[in-house]
């Protein structure tokens, strides 16, 4: 064997020598890649859970309080009611009117217990779902006749998961404090839309258009509790927030 085809052999090896050096360092690199993938996957695995298991513990003490409210509060109310309901039966003229505006007083403390504590738990939801929870919701605003909150919705009927409805909810709930906080609107309309495979629901309001920027500010603030919150619940859904 002369000497160019050696030096030929050897330019062959050395090539060879290289492009597997070449590969296992490109294979080794995506390895690396890959694992630091997985890792970051599990790491945003392992806070979804940790945001789940907080939120989750939140909505229980919510539903916690909400029924100490309605079972507890409320029933005492009601007996007071109903003990004026009696005193007025049995009293002279010079008392009506007192008892009458303490009534009406008990009425409203009433009606106020009620929308403290669906708002703290739509038990609406629970028994009939995300479309007429949010009717519901809308009905008890109205009652407050500080802003008109109209729902729409189609005549579909697609069952919502109860933990993302919840979730949803939520999200409606905190965008309407939103409106009202920031947007001086005079008028909510919710549009509620479903079919098999996709849910959509839209809030707008006839507002002054700040509360876009007014979120957009909050974003940079460390006590913006409402918007994380949507945020949140808006991650856990799997959705993103285009707020």
């Amino acid at each position: 064997m002369n000497v160019p085809e050696l030096i030929l052999i050897g330019t062959v090896v050395m090539l060879t020598l290289g492009i597997v050096v070449v590969v296992m360092v490109v294979m080794q690199q995506k390895q690396v890649i890959q694992y630091k993938l997985s890792l970051k996957d599990k790491d945003l695995l392992l806070q979804k859970e940790r945001l789940v298991a907080v939120i989750q513990g939140q909505e229980t003490e919510r539903k916690r309080i909400a029924e100490d409210l309605h079972d507890e509060v409320g029933a005492q109310l009601s007996v007071l009611k109903l003990n004026l309901n009696h005193l007025q039966q049995q009293s002279q003229n010079g008392q009506v009117e007192l008892i009458k505006e303490s009534k009406e007083f008990t009425d409203g403390i009433i009606q106020q217990l009620r929308f403290i504590s669906q708002s703290l738990h739509p038990q609406t939801l629970d028994n009939l779902g995300l479309a007429h929870a949010l009717d519901s919701f809308s009905s008890l605003m109205n009652k407050n006749k500080t802003i008109s909150v109209r729902f729409q919705r189609d005549n579909s009927e697609f069952p919502v998961d109860r933990e993302k409805a919840l979730n949803i909810y939520r999200v409606v709930q905190e965008l309407i404090n939103n409106i009202i906080k920031h947007a001086e609107a005079k008028n909510i309309l919710i549009s509620y839309q479903s079919t098999n495979s996709m849910l959509t629901v839209t809030v707008e309001d006839d507002g002054n258009g700040r509360l876009t920027d007014s979120l957009q500010e909050s974003r940079k603030k460390t006590g913006s509790l409402g918007l994380k919150n949507i945020e949140s619940r808006l991650n856990i859904i799997g959705e993103i927030s285009t707020l």
